[in-house]
């Protein structure tokens, strides 16, 4: 195998997306030389394929053991966002107008209750809503809608504008950045992970950062199956409409999801679990029938303003996302194979992540100690314990892992 004709960087970063580009930027800012690889384009995964909502906490986590880790680094990610745009000469139209999780069962309400009690002990700002409140914050809902949990440090944003104003700031420190430029392996010398293997020539590099998130396990083969699995996702698109939606809403324990753009156009996403195999398994990017109609009907039963067949679907898409066995990322240092890294996994929220992975994975690399808890995060904490699907992002769907395996599970 040829050498690679270019001088080698200090660190490799493959995967162009939000994560990625934040980690290239945050390393290019600290004086390395950067080389970032991407399949395609930047931002064309599933950071480029998602409903653009940030903020802080997870009612999904707001119990576990991880609760307050999961908080520390969502609230730190989203104080960066705040700042972000006068630091990167971007505006990616971040707006914080908090969110709704609108609830339409007891079990859910019971759900968002125990959850919101976590989540305040943790510092995160989370409200029970009966259905006058709930109301008075979203007119548009349905009137038999039972209430709603307030999140006020939830808003939205423009992917692409982040995505790319993280690429192009990691330019400006000196990054270079190489777009249609797939990975075809880890290059190793022992049990060290120094380089890439791309068309034929190795690249070496003292430092190689993974963050492929979906496609994680097709480079690091000895992830033992079953700990990040690809999700398929779908989102459609409406014509521009009059403001209905004044703030981004999550509704059936957050597998359903949506907000209106400043378009006026409205984004929704969700019901995994009309999809094959509720899209686990699969890195094929279509849409299917059925998850658009149970996309649709999600809108006009909790908005009935958007009945009658007047509002107009645009656009539909698919993307592939990481979903960890636990519903945990995997960020850190990969002890098994000294100079790896990976930042990866992150079951759909990316852009609650990405800001501050960029600065944890600049600290590791720099032999800065730590600010967060990251040991619930471990990227092989996996191989030191039989893999269970507990991924709390799946509870309740149709064909939920759990229930078909519950010791040692491959979704797909």
């Amino acid at each position: 195998m040829r050498p690679s004709a270019t001088p080698s960087p200090d660190a490799i970063v493959i995967g162009g997306g939000v994560n990625g580009c934040s980690i290239a930027y945050r390393l290019a800012a600290d004086g390395r030389r950067v080389l970032l690889l991407e399949r395609r384009g930047i931002c064309s995964g599933a950071s480029g394929r998602n409903g653009g909502m940030t903020g802080a906490g997870s009612a999904m986590h707001a119990q576990s053991p991880a609760g307050r880790a999961v908080a520390a680094l969502s609230t730190a990610n989203l104080a960066l966002l705040r700042g972000l745009a006068e630091e990167l000469e971007t505006d990616f139209y971040l707006q914080m107008s908090g969110s709704l999780d609108v609830f339409t069962t007891e079990e859910e309400r019971d759900h968002l209750a125990a959850a919101a009690a976590s989540q305040r002990a943790a510092g995160i700002s989370m409200e029970m809503l009966d259905r006058a409140e709930a109301h008075a914050l979203m007119p548009a809902l349905a009137p038999d809608v039972l209430g709603a949990a307030y999140l006020g440090d939830r808003g939205h944003l423009w992917p692409f504008a982040l995505v790319n104003g993280f690429a192009d700031a990691a330019r400006r420190h000196g990054a270079e950045i190489r777009t249609w430029s797939p990975v075809a392996a880890l290059h190793r010398a022992g049990d060290r992970v120094a380089g890439v293997v791309v068309d034929g020539a190795v690249i070496p590099a003292g430092e190689v950062v993974l963050a492929t998130n979906a496609y994680t396990p097709e480079l690091l083969p000895e992830l033992p199956p079953g700990a990040i699995v690809p999700a398929r996702g779908q989102i459609l698109v409406t014509q521009p409409v009059p403001p209905v939606l004044p703030r981004p809403f999550g509704t059936n324990f957050d597998k359903e999801y949506g907000r209106q753009a400043a378009t006026g156009q409205i984004i929704c996403g969700g019901f995994r679990r009309f999809d094959v195999n509720e899209g686990l398994g699969t890195y094929e990017e279509r849409v299917t029938p059925p998850v658009l109609s149970g996309i649709a009907r999600c809108l006009t039963e909790l908005f009935p303003a958007l009945r009658g067949g007047g509002v107009k679907v645009v656009r539909a898409w698919a993307g592939i996302m990481g979903f960890t066995a636990d519903g945990l990322p995997l960020i850190g240092r990969y002890d098994p194979a000294p100079g790896l890294t990976v930042a990866a996994g992150f079951n759909g929220n990316g852009f609650t992540w990405g800001a501050v992975v960029g600065t944890i994975v600049a600290d590791l690399l720099a032999g800065r100690p730590p600010r967060f808890d990251l040991e619930p995060f471990r990227p092989d904490r996996f191989q030191r314990a039989a893999i269970a699907w507990d991924n709390p992002f799946t509870a309740g769907e149709r064909n939920n892992p759990r229930a078909d395996a519950p010791v040692a599970a491959t979704p797909g």
